[in-house]
């Protein structure tokens, strides 16, 4: 399996790692998607309208989508496209609206319709607006707006897709890159665009590139010439956490586009409150004189203009999740808090993605009841099952849930606590920890393992104290393929 994190995912599990106080899983809320649209004046562009939460599942209900395009620039139409198709939209003018009683997502996506913009001789350079408004039951109202330019047409292109490295935990891989300009027109400057992953970080830090938590891009101000290629300036470094599974095969995806295709992107980048590098200026290995005038420009190829790297790494070491299991006292009759989950004792992180970190499975004692099923948990028979959304979980880090029970009848009661990884697992032995409700006096140290590595029993919990283990969007150009293609392209690598 190839790990690859991501989308636009902006943000879904890749945002930051996981602290080392404990975390509580809580789902994903969806995030409206409405791109940016950049056309040339003879030509169309395609623009989705959806929810996107990556591998979450969720309906909204009593939905209505307005789409007002009246404010697109002049010689340019919009109209909803495949109209047969989408019987849930109509279209009234310069104004789409949509409506559903209830909308299921489909792999993380609940799509609500796709516009079509059309230009007709429109004047190069101008800029004009779209915007939408989704109501749900859910989530109440959200607005989004867009730019909408029409721009000049490029052709920018890469000469090597895929690099496969091999490397060793904690190394630093130089990654060569270029871009090169394959149609007639001169390309005034090309932004490359990357995900920052969990599980590697950029060895360098350039003053023309912003870094956020997740995402990053630079910007070139190079002209690149009709049928030339380029290359950096010196290769991308990008350095291996010495913590990650091995061996295991990550990945890097670095995007060419202009920077008017690139719109999106910098907005999530900018979105996550990025800083500018100080590592010295990365530039292109071409110096052509500048032209006298930049007008907008957007990249009629098919697809997306990218270099995949993938990091085959080597060794030995995976992660440790152990099961997190308590103890609590209460009266017959009272309602107490246990906490349990898992803890990733490491050596090696657990990726989150594509698949959970880990499982827990809990069972309440016997004599109990479950009042309150925490967000995460389900119920899976007689037990319940919860399944960790952070990625990674890092080593010492734990995610534990707060199930309440009502104590029913008096006396010690026993329930379980077991977790399953989807990675290998370095012991075996620490997976199953106890969920006891008032244990006998002075034997506070059999209900788990405190994470799993044994001796010393947990801190009680309930009524006494409380514990807690330690612990964008790509604009679719050229047809629903592409954006489909594209979507899935940037599930970034993990394996």
């Amino acid at each position: 399996m190839i790990y690859k994190l991501g989308a636009a995912i902006a943000g879904l599990f890749i945002a930051a790692a996981v602290p080392a106080a404990a975390a509580s899983a809580a789902p994903v809320k969806p995030d409206l998607q409405f791109a940016h649209v950049t056309l040339t004046p003879t030509d169309g562009k395609q623009q989705i309208v959806d929810f996107w939460a990556y591998e979450q599942s969720y309906t909204l209900h009593d939905v209505t989508a307005v789409i007002d395009t009246s404010k697109v620039p002049a010689g340019v139409t919009a109209s909803l496209w495949f109209p047969d198709v989408e019987t849930s939209c109509k279209d009234a003018g310069t104004t789409i609206t949509c409506k559903f009683d209830a909308l299921p997502s489909d792999e993380g996506m609940a799509l609500i319709g796709f516009v079509n913009y059309q230009s007709k001789d429109a004047k190069v350079g101008a800029e004009g607006t779209a915007s939408v408004k989704v109501t749900s039951r859910e989530l109440g109202t959200i607005t989004r707006s867009t730019k909408v330019t029409v721009a000049e047409g490029v052709d920018l292109a890469v000469d090597d897709t895929l690099q496969d490295i091999t490397v060793k935990p904690g190394a630093t891989v130089q990654v060569p890159l270029g871009v090169r300009n394959n149609g007639a027109t001169a390309i005034t400057g090309v932004d490359v665009f990357f995900f920052i992953d969990p599980w590697y970080g950029m060895a360098k830090h350039y003053s023309n590139c912003l870094y956020g938590a997740s995402a990053g891009y630079c910007h070139f101000d190079t002209v690149l010439k009709a049928h030339t290629s380029y290359a950096l300036s010196e290769d991308m470094g990008v350095k291996i956490r010495a913590d990650v599974p091995a061996p295991s095969t990550i990945g890097q995806t670095f995007d060419w586009l202009t920077p008017n295709d690139n719109s999106d992107n910098i907005d999530l980048v900018n979105g996550q409150k990025p800083k500018r590098g100080t590592d010295g200026t990365l530039s292109l290995k071409a110096k052509p004189a500048a032209l006298a005038k930049s007008l907008p420009q957007t990249d009629t190829s098919l697809g997306i203009d990218h270099q995949d790297a993938l990091f085959e790494v080597t060794g030995t070491q995976n992660g440790d999740v152990a099961a997190v299991g308590a103890e609590v006292e209460g009266a017959t009759g009272a309602t107490v808090t246990a906490k349990v989950g898992v803890k990733n004792l490491g050596p090696a992180f657990e990726f989150g993605f594509p698949k959970a970190a880990a499982k827990v499975t809990v069972t309440a004692p016997a004599g109990t009841t479950v009042v309150s099923v925490p967000e995460g948990c389900v119920k899976s028979g007689s037990a319940y099952a919860c399944t960790t959304t952070v990625s990674p979980l890092n080593v010492n880090a734990s995610v534990t849930w707060p199930f309440k029970l009502r104590i029913d009848r008096p006396g010690t009661l026993t329930g379980s606590v077991v977790v399953a990884s989807f990675q290998p697992d370095v012991t075996r032995g620490n997976d199953t920890a106890k969920l006891v409700v008032n244990p006998p006096a002075g034997a506070h140290n059999g209900a788990g393992d405190h994470g799993g590595q044994g001796g010393g029993g947990l801190p009680i919990t309930g009524a006494p104290a409380a514990w807690i283990g330690g612990a964008g969007v790509l604009l679719l150009g050229g047809g629903a393929s592409a954006y489909i293609i594209s979507r899935r392209k940037r599930a970034r690598f993990v394996a």
